[in-house]
């Protein structure tokens, strides 16, 4: 079972911390989940790492202003995220970034974590809120559903 995070193309001033990430990496562990991270450098990266997740993930970690997203990937993006076998959680360091959820509105994010100025906090918020989603689905084995 894993987590997976899909970062989207930031400015560099947006970088995050490794040693946050391997944080978030040992806590997500100590639970008996993976958790997968993707960077992407693209927007067509982007795309193409949530039309293909994988195999095992249970849910999505997702951090892209939708705002951001040029308009020749509106629509690859837009498939992409209405096709997501499984839920998913926005995370945004800015108030002003726009969810990418709008763009399926057929298939919203579970929440919103916006934690202005602080990124990595809002990584945190999500990752706690997706573990405990994790814990408490059905025993039955079934996937959860947006």
């Amino acid at each position: 079972m894993s987590i997976v995070v899909i970062t989207g193309p930031h400015p560099d001033s947006e970088s995050s911390d490794p040693s946050d990430l391997c944080r978030l990496w040992e806590r997500a562990q100590s639970t008996g989940v993976d958790l997968v991270w993707r960077q992407c450098d693209t927007f067509d990266q982007l795309s193409r790492c949530l039309a293909t997740p994988d195999d095992d993930a249970e849910l999505i970690m997702l951090d892209v202003d939708a705002a951001r997203i040029p308009s020749s990937q509106v629509d690859p993006m837009r498939e992409a995220l209405s096709a997501l076998p499984m839920p998913y959680i926005e995370m945004h360091a800015d108030s002003d970034a726009v969810d990418a959820s709008t763009l399926a509105p057929g298939h919203p994010s579970v929440v919103s974590v916006v934690v202005p100025g602080n990124a990595m906090v809002s990584y945190d918020m999500a990752l706690s809120i997706g573990l405990r989603l994790l814990r408490n689905r059905p025993a039955t084995g079934i996937r959860l559903a947006a």
